[in-house]
């Protein structure tokens, strides 16, 4: 489902565009998955993993335009000029089935240089408008256990923790991380 675009303005006063991207922001959008990825362990891979060449591109353009045509997942950009600082993916939770239908999870990342600013608190209130107008009543996300931020915003977001799926992450150092699943009646 798409999004129309508008304006937000952040913590810094600063103007940002608000939309729904799809395929044309396949480039943008490998570019904004290989720097969030890069500037931190919390994401679930690492920037090197994120491919950038021409097939990486094809393969990501057909997966928001799956985004782009279907009701009930989105993924919402905020954008600085032309590059995506935040990013939030609205997905089923499972298959297609009536059983699961009611639920959805997501997945979010910010840029950096833009933690501080609310990006993060505004993609998650849009989620939020986006999955209760889809027809979902449970949203959930999967957090590293050491992502102290993250756990803060989504509890005060009214998340509650509800399981810890141990060793869940290897880092490159040889350590190890759980994650920590976290869900939300919306």
């Amino acid at each position: 489902m798409n999004l129309e675009p508008k304006k937000i303005t952040c913590r810094n006063g600063k103007e940002y565009k608000l939309t729904s991207i799809g395929p044309d922001n396949a480039v943008q959008f490998l570019d904004f998955m290989h720097q969030v990825s890069s500037d931190t362990h919390y994401m679930v891979r690492y920037g090197d993993e994120v491919a950038q060449d021409e097939k990486a591109v094809e393969v990501q353009k057909a997966k928001l335009e799956l985004f782009e045509h279907d009701e009930r997942q989105s993924m919402i950009s905020v954008f600085d000029g032309d590059r995506i600082v935040g990013n939030i993916a609205i997905r089923r939770s499972g298959g297609c089935g009536r059983k699961m239908a009611h639920r959805c999870s997501i997945g979010i990342g910010v840029r950096k240089e833009y933690h501080g600013l609310g990006i993060g608190s505004i993609l998650m209130d849009h989620a939020f408008d986006f999955a209760k107008e889809a027809g979902y009543e449970l949203m959930e996300l999967g957090v590293l256990s050491d992502n102290e931020p993250a756990r803060s915003l989504y509890k005060k977001l009214g998340f509650v923790e509800c399981g810890c799926l141990p060793d869940a992450f290897y880092l490159d150092d040889g350590s190890s991380l759980d994650e920590i699943t976290m869900y939300k009646k919306l």
